[in-house]
């Protein structure tokens, strides 16, 4: 069981995303990174309704990279409280998966 991971990670912009994806994975943190250009995204803030446009930071880990993958996003994410959401893969191709792992490992 090679227990992937896949964090989803809205930035304030595509700069933003690239600068933390790129530490991620030149941090032997992530495997891959992709980057989503522009999403629209609505949330209350402040007891106000915002409408802001983002892009979207999506990376691959394992489970055990979990903890770097979040202390190294908090230190470089511009927003006060970033999401940093992380979702079981349940199934993976054998191959990407083995690569992903190899990736990530010191």
């Amino acid at each position: 069981m090679i227990n992937m991971i896949l964090a989803y990670i809205p930035c304030k912009n595509e700069d933003e995303a690239k600068k933390i994806g790129k530490k991620l994975v030149e941090g032997k943190i992530v495997a891959c990174a992709n980057i989503i250009p522009k999403m629209t995204s609505y949330y209350i803030w402040q007891k106000k309704l915002q409408e802001e446009s983002e892009a979207l930071l999506l990376c691959k880990t394992t489970k055990n990279k979990v903890r770097k993958l979040e202390e190294t996003v908090k230190k470089m994410h511009s927003y006060s409280i970033p999401c940093i959401a992380c979702i079981k893969i349940d199934k993976i191709n054998k191959k990407y998966g083995i690569w992903a792992k190899q990736q990530v490992l010191f």
